[in-house]
């Protein structure tokens, strides 16, 4: 054969070879194997793509339709069950389960976070406002070595929420591009708020550059903190939600003022070219999954006491046990994926450590797998909350699934997922808070299916017991004011056996049978649900000093 000859012949075969491979037809087998031989082609083409690509190349991807039953409208309507409505505070609505700490107090004065401020919830039927010179939020937890009250809140880049505008969030280079050029900073904020209404700044601390900085994180006035951090561009992120993942960062806050960092950890395969590792994963590509912590690392006993455990969640990468027997070296010792294979979403969002002592030995070494509806309308795969075993740190394993909120009956709609909104839960109660701990008590919010509150003395069998869906609010032709849902933050005062449910509206104040009498007057806190955190909290209280309101109102 010549080499004219054969390099043709060559040519010829590379150009049936790339053909096939894109699922054409050569120009070769057209002209000389007629039309049964060029569909025979075309089915093997078609054939071998489908094996290296999938049936669809590129594949699909939430956000999917809305359902046809969706709701053109916002039901106005209010719902509720074995609750009753104590109070209504419009304009400001106050932070609970996200962080897991947020109560300041003085004396008989309870603030939370919240509005322009603090909404002073030290009369239950009458919660007010507090404005602040500066916003502090986030963890607020008595430091009892400083003798303060301190806040840690969050700084980051604005997210990539998918919209009408851009359905595929940070896939839409416009969207992206805006979230990774924000100059503001990225990391956290330390505030002294001892007196709340003069925050005053302790630092501003960056947690790189580069990064988003932090979400929900984790202080409980101890000398550390647990921040759910992006630290660079190089944390990977499929979901569209956000531009870059977060992993764990542990910091030194023995000075709020001068913050260290002491470690980090990230899921192998987590970050920008650990790819073997990803590949092991079945998300891996869906551009859907949410590879990402959400939900500061929980630690029920601290470091410094000799504690050694800390619950991670990190999306649909699973819940992790965390050794923390070297603080500088934190390392997984137990992990469990979540069960179902669904895209979209945030598998594991919260993990909340149930307070239980021996006169509830059914409920301990339990914790709570909370996952995060993303999407409006239902356009992604429901998840189901977990009670999580973790007897042994090693093995941490599913006994328990919470039942899924039924729409009531005189609801314009047969489920939530018609109703317009996320439907799917997001934040549970405080772990710190006044009073001793109901564990067979769970409060979570869930956007548009308002509170639902469970009975946990079967912890196999969670039980729906009282429920309060509020009116929604926003306008329909106005996306933004309602894709949330409407319920965010929620708030148990074991003490008082009220429950305060944060919306995007305002504030609610509830009580419910199953947590008892209401008390509405102002009283002192006699004890902590976690009996470690805000000890001597009320110490230095000056008997003349009240904040928001005069002292014959609190006596």
């Amino acid at each position: 054969m010549s080499k004219n000859r054969k390099k043709n012949s060559d040519s010829e075969g590379d150009a049936r070879q790339s053909a096939e491979e894109r699922g054409g037809i050569s120009r070769r087998a057209l002209l000389t194997g007629g039309a049964s031989a060029a569909l025979a082609v075309a089915a093997g083409a078609v054939g071998l793509r489908g094996q290296v690509t999938g049936i669809m190349p590129g594949g699909g991807k939430v956000p999917f339709r809305a359902p046809m039953g969706a709701l053109p409208y916002l039901d106005q309507k209010q719902y509720i069950h074995n609750m009753e409505i104590h109070a209504h505070l419009s304009g400001a609505s106050i932070s609970g389960g996200e962080p897991l700490m947020a109560m300041w107090a003085k004396g008989k004065q309870r603030m939370l976070p919240g509005g322009a401020g603090w909404v002073d919830i030290s009369e239950g039927k009458n919660p007010v406002v507090v404005k602040t010179e500066a916003r502090a939020g986030g963890a607020v937890a008595y430091n009892n070595k400083l003798k303060k009250w301190i806040s840690m809140a969050t700084a980051a880049s604005p997210l990539t929420s998918a919209s009408p505008e851009f359905p595929y969030g940070q896939y839409d280079k416009p969207l992206r591009d805006k979230a990774l050029s924000y100059k503001g900073l990225r990391g956290i904020r330390t505030f002294d708020v001892t007196d709340p209404r003069k925050p005053v700044l302790l630092e501003e601390f960056s947690t790189g550059e580069k990064g988003m900085g932090t979400h929900m994180n984790f202080y409980d006035g101890g000398k550390y903190a647990y921040l759910e951090c992006a630290w660079d561009d190089q944390l990977r992120m499929e979901n569209a939600q956000r531009p870059m993942s977060h992993g764990l960062m542990i910091v030194d806050l023995s000075d709020p003022a001068h913050v260290k960092e002491v470690s980090r950890w990230w899921v192998p395969g987590q970050r920008l070219g650990e790819e073997e590792e990803y590949k092991k994963y079945t998300f891996a590509g869906d551009e859907t999954s949410w590879t990402s912590a959400h939900g500061a690392m929980s630690v029920p006993k601290r470091p410094e006491d000799g504690g050694t455990i800390g619950y991670a969640g990190f999306g649909a990468f699973g819940m992790y046990v965390m050794d923390l027997t070297d603080i500088t070296k934190p390392k997984p010792m137990g992990h469990l994926r979540y069960q179902y294979e669904t895209m979209g979403g945030i598998p594991f969002h919260t993990c909340y450590p149930i307070i239980a002592d021996a006169t509830h030995p059914r409920l301990q070494n339990l914790v709570i797998g909370v996952p995060e509806t993303l999407q409006a309308d239902c356009r992604e795969p429901y998840k189901i909350p977990y009670v999580v075993d973790v007897k042994d740190p090693r093995n941490p394993h599913v006994i328990g699934l919470f039942p899924r909120p039924v729409a009531p009956k005189d609801a314009p709609y047969p489920d939530f997922c018609m109703a317009r909104g996320r439907f799917g839960s997001h934040n549970t109660q405080c772990w710190l808070a006044p009073g001793l701990s109901r564990p067979n008590i769970m409060a979570i919010t869930w956007f548009n299916a308002g509170i639902r509150i469970f009975d946990l003395s079967n912890p196999t069998a969670p039980k729906e017991v009282a429920s309060f869906v509020p009116p929604r609010d926003g306008q329909m032709e106005n996306y933004e004011s309602w894709w949330r849902g409407t319920s965010e933050n929620v708030f148990v005062e074991w003490d008082r056996n009220l429950i305060w449910l944060g919306t995007h509206e305002g504030t609610y104040c509830l009580s419910t049978p199953a947590l008892g009498k209401p008390l509405f007057e102002p009283r002192k806190i006699e004890k902590w649900s976690v009996a470690h955190c805000n000890v001597g909290w009320d110490d230095q209280t000056a008997a003349s000093v009240y904040f928001g309101r005069s002292l014959s109102e609190m006596v």
